[in-house]
C-alpha cells in the first residue's frame, strides 16, 4: 500500500551538488564527451583502492623505522640521559621542546621499570579483568540495541506522523553521537579494574571504543538499507496501483465528459489541473468519495516515484551524522573544557581543596583519543562518500575548523594526559586501526552496489538493473571488438582463479 510508503526527508539540500540525486544519466556530456556515470563509479571505487595502498606504504614504512630503532632497548636510561640531545639545536624554542621530550621518554621508561615490579595476586587479577570485559560487552550491546530501537521508532514515526519536528528529524544521529561521546570515558573507568601496563591498557581502550564506533556505525547503516529494502518494495507495488488509479481517472472522464478519455500519460503530466476539474465534475455524481480516494492514492504514486531515492537518503543520513557528530564535538570543548578551566582557574581561591590538583582538575588532552576520532570520522567518510559526493569536502572543513578549536582549548584549559606512553611506538597500531577501519566501512557500500538495484527516477544509473553494470555497458558501446574479446578472457574463471591464488 502506497500509504505505508515512507518518503525520504525533504529539504532545500536535498537536489544540490551534495547528494548522489542531482548528478544525471546522460552518458556523455559536454563538447568533449565526459562520461559522467562511468566516471561517478570508477572514482567512488578509486578511493578505497587509493585509501588500502597508501596506508600499506606508510604501514612498511613505519615498520622499517621501527626496526632501524631497536638498539635503544638495551641500557636504557644511559642512552636517554647521555645520548638524547641534539647538539644542531641553535633556537631556544627548540631546546626547550626537545628538554620536554627527553623528560617524557624518561617518564615512560620509569612507568615501564615500576610496571615489572608490581605483584598483584593472579586470581584477583584474572577475575577483574574477566569482570570488566563483560561490562564492556554489557555496554557495546546496549549502544547497539538503543541504536536499533531509536531507528525503529523514527520509521514508525515517519509512517504515522505527516509531520515531524525538529528533534524527530535528528534523533537517531543525536543518539548516536552521545554514544560517541560518553562512551570513551566509560571504557577509561572499566580499564582502571584490569591493572595493565599503561601501553597495554591505552590500546585496549581504543580497541573498544573502536569497536564501539564500528558498532554505531554499522548498527545504523543496517537500519538505513532496510529502510531501503521498504522503500523498493514500495516501488514494486506502485506499478499496479498507478494503472488502477489511471483506468479508473479514464473511465470517469469517458463517462462525464462525452466519451473521449483522455491519455494516461496525459493524466499523469497535468496531475495537478486534472485534481480540480475531475473534482467539480464529481461534485454532481454519486462517485465522489470513493473517486477521490483513488485520485489521492494516484498523487501520492506519481509524487513517491519521483521521490523515492534511497541513494540519497543514505548521503542525507550520514551528512547528518557528521554535522551532529561536529556540534557536539564543539560543544564539549567549549561547555566541559573551557568553563571546567573556567572554574578551576578562578574558583580555586574560594574552596577548601587545591582545584588544580584535586576534583574536578583541568580537562586533560588524550591524543590518542582524538586520533581515535579522526579515525571514527574518516570510516564516516568512506561509507557515505558513494551517497555524497562532498560529503569528504566537508569533513575536510569540519576538521581544519575542529583543529584550531583544539589547538586553542590546549593552551588555554587542558593539560597533557598523566598517562605517558611511547606513542612513536603506536603509529602503526593506529593506522592497522585505521586499515580495519576501511576494510569494514568499505562492505556496506560494495554490499548495497551489488545487492540493490539503483532509483530509476535519480542518479547517474537510473535505469540499470546494476551500478556497475556501467563497467560493461561502456564496453560494450565504446571500446572496439578486439578489447571486448580481451576483457572477456581476463574476467573468465580460467585468468581470475590463478590470479586470486597468486594473490592470497
Amino acid at each position: 500500500m502506497i500509504s505505508s510508503c515512507v518518503s525520504p526527508p525533504q529539504g532545500y539540500l536535498q537536489y544540490s551538488v551534495l547528494f548522489y540525486g542531482y548528478y544525471g544519466r546522460v552518458r556523455k556530456i559536454g563538447s568533449a564527451g565526459y562520461r559522467l556515470p562511468l566516471a561517478y563509479f570508477l572514482v567512488g571505487m578509486a578511493v578505497f583502492a587509493y585509501s588500502f595502498i597508501f596506508l600499506l606504504r606508510k604501514m612498511a614504512k613505519n615498520s622499517r623505522l621501527n626496526l632501524a630503532s631497536t638498539s635503544d632497548e638495551n641500557f636504557t636510561f644511559c642512552w636517554r640521559v647521555f645520548c638524547a640531545w641534539d647538539y644542531l639545536i641553535g633556537n631556544p624554542e627548540a631546546a626547550e621542546s626537545k628538554a620536554a621530550a627527553i623528560v617524557n621518554n624518561i617518564k615512560e621508561a620509569i612507568v615501564d621499570e615500576q610496571e615489572k615490579k608490581k605483584d598483584t595476586s593472579l586470581a584477583v587479577l584474572i577475575s577483574l579483568r574477566i569482570l570488566a570485559n563483560i561490562l564492556v560487552l554489557l555496554f557495546l550491546a546496549g549502544s547497539i540495541y538503543i541504536i536499533y530501537f531509536v531507528v525503529e521508532r523514527s520509521q514508525k514515526l515517519e509512517q504515522e506522523k505527516p509531520e515531524l519536528t525538529l528533534w524527530e528529524k535528528n534523533e537517531v544521529s543525536v543518539v548516536v553521537s552521545l554514544i560517541t561521546m560518553i562512551a570513551p570515558s566509560a571504557f577509561e573507568l572499566v580499564a582502571q579494574m584490569e591493572m595493565y601496563h599503561p601501553r597495554t591498557s591505552l590500546r585496549f581502550q581504543l580497541a573498544r571504543v573502536l569497536v564501539l564506533y564500528l558498532g554505531n556505525l554499522y548498527s545504523l547503516i543496517i537500519a538505513l538499507l532496510d529502510k531501503v529494502n521498504s522503500m523498493s518494495s514500495s516501488l514494486q507495488v506502485s506499478p499496479g496501483n498507478f494503472s488502477d488509479s489511471s483506468s479508473l481517472l479514464a473511465t470517469i472522464s469517458q463517462q462525464e465528459l462525452g466519451g473521449h478519455p483522455p491519455t494516461v500519460a496525459y493524466i499523469a503530466e497535468q496531475h495537478n489541473t486534472t485534481t480540480v476539474t475531475i473534482a467539480t465534475v464529481l461534485d454532481q455524481t454519486s462517485h465522489r468519495r470513493s473517486f477521490s480516494n483513488q485520485t489521492a492514492l494516484f498523487e501520492k504514486n506519481t509524487l513517491s516515484q519521483q521521490d523515492q531515492c534511497w541513494e540519497t537518503y543514505v548521503g542525507q543520513e550520514m551528512l547528518k551524522l557528521s554535522i551532529i557528530d561536529m556540534i557536539f564535538t564543539v560543544a564539549s570543548i567549549l561547555l566541559i573544557d573551557f568553563i571546567r578551566g573556567l572554574v578551576v582557574r578562578y574558583l580555586s581561591d574560594c574552596c577548601c581543596w587545591d582545584l588544580e590538583s584535586k576534583f574536578p582538575e583541568y580537562g586533560e588532552f588524550k591524543i590518542a583519543e582524538n586520533v581515535l576520532h579522526l579515525i571514527y570520522n574518516q570510516g564516516m567518510i568512506w561509507m557515505g562518500a558513494f551517497f555524497s559526493p562532498c560529503l569528504p569536502a566537508f569533513n575536510v572543513l569540519k576538521l581544519i575548523g575542529l583543529m584550531y578549536l583544539r589547538s586553542w582549548a590546549v593552551l588555554t584549559c587542558n593539560v597533557p594526559h598523566q598517562q605517558v606512553f611511547r606513542a612513536s611506538r603506536s603509529n602503526n597500531f593506529y593506522l592497522a586501526m585505521l586499515l580495519f577501519m576501511l576494510f569494514l566501512c568499505m562492505l556496506p557500500t560494495i554490499f548495497a552496489i551489488v545487492r540493490y538495484r539503483p532509483s530509476q527516477h535519480c542518479g547517474p544509473f537510473s535505469g540499470q538493473e546494476k551500478i556497475y553494470d556501467i563497467i560493461s555497458e561502456t564496453v560494450a558501446n565504446d571500446f572496439p571488438l578486439w578489447f571486448r574479446t580481451v576483457t572477456s578472457y581476463i574476467s573468465s574463471p580460467i585468468v581470475v582463479l590463478p590470479a586470486l591464488l597468486l594473490l592470497l
